[in-house]
């Protein structure tokens, strides 16, 4: 099995930050904090480097974009491919999903 993660060091800012490692790679897990106060997300350790669970809008919305996903607003990632109507509200849109579920975001279409 593989998971996408991010970096942990030396991050460039490109999508070359994101890799696919497969669990059978990883030497060990714990869990980290970029500082004192931020909440702490599992950190994978191999050969290759230490990479990170993915754990904010920006990173999963630009590592999963090649999949059709897209941030629609600070805490909403949407795939595109999945949306079957977008109905405008006063203060945002409705997302309704082919399979009858939706979600409110604050951006307009």
């Amino acid at each position: 099995m593989k998971i996408l993660a991010v970096k942990m060091l030396n991050r460039v800012g490109d999508n070359s930050d994101f890799v696919e490692i497969r669990l059978s790679d990883i030497n060990y897990i714990e869990l980290w904090s970029p500082t004192e106060n931020s909440a702490k997300v599992p950190s994978y350790h191999t050969s290759n480097g230490s990479f990170l669970a993915l754990h904010t809008i920006k990173d999963i919305s630009q590592a999963y974009s090649k999949y059709g996903f897209e941030s629609f607003d600070r805490s909403n990632v949407i795939n595109t491919e999945k949306i079957k109507e977008m109905v405008p509200l006063p203060k945002g849109t409705l997302i309704i999903f082919k399979d009858g579920s939706y979600v409110k975001v604050r951006k307009k279409f």
